[in-house]
């Protein structure tokens, strides 16, 4: 008996379909070649996140839920300059905020407005190298700072011109734009009246 080319057609399609659907189902893709380069990490916006130990949600270190803004350079304001809590404050704001974008130290130059000469040359003895820096460029780091909040120290000795404040602010790390990390910054410094009047932040008492 001959099939009619209508039966032809319709048994090769039922055929294609019986066969297609169990290829699907069974289908595993060969091993790549021997010698063949192993697919590239995954990285997150084209550069590598600096290794970070995992943190322990607490009410001071919590994951951030915002980027602090970038704090506004100093201000040639008298008001701070007038009481050692808010120079000690302002003090912490410029220098708790670096960025990559920003010439080495650059934040140690903005706190210097509200620090003594010497203050600031310790600090920079202190801050960033050379090498540190450029790593601080390559991997596009930059910190910001909120909850910034000061206060004397009861049991330190206090003069009319001398008193030790303790400071202190919630640093959050960014990598490209993106936080990755929350941390405490907390300094006991010395804040000095200087013969003008003006109260300016002093050398630290610990390694804060």
């Amino acid at each position: 008996m001959t099939r009619r080319p209508t039966q032809l057609l319709l048994a090769t399609l039922v055929l294609t379909v019986t066969v297609g659907g169990c290829s699907n189902q069974n289908h595993t893709e060969a091993p790549p070649p021997s010698g063949s380069p192993p697919a590239p990490p995954t990285t997150q916006g084209q550069f590598t996140l600096p290794p970070v130990s995992p943190i322990t949600p607490t009410s001071a270190n919590a994951a951030p839920t915002g980027i602090p803004p970038a704090v506004a350079p100093p201000q040639v304001d008298a008001a701070p300059f007038n009481d050692p809590l808010r120079v000690t404050t302002a003090w912490m704001r410029q220098f708790c905020q670096t960025d990559f974008m920003e010439p080495i130290n650059e934040n140690l130059s903005r706190a210097a407005t509200y620090a003594t000469p010497a203050a600031t040359a310790a600090d920079i003895t202190r801050g960033d190298t050379t090498q540190s820096y450029q790593q601080m460029q390559q991997q596009k780091l930059a910190t910001r700072c909120d909850q910034v909040e000061a206060s004397i120290n009861p049991e330190a000795p206090a003069t009319p011109s001398m008193v030790y404040v303790q400071v202190s602010a919630a640093r959050t790390q960014l990598a490209d734009g993106r936080p990755f990390q929350r941390l405490p910054l907390a300094s006991t410094r010395r804040v000095v009246r200087g013969g003008d009047g003006r109260w300016l932040v002093d050398s630290a008492v610990d390694a804060g």
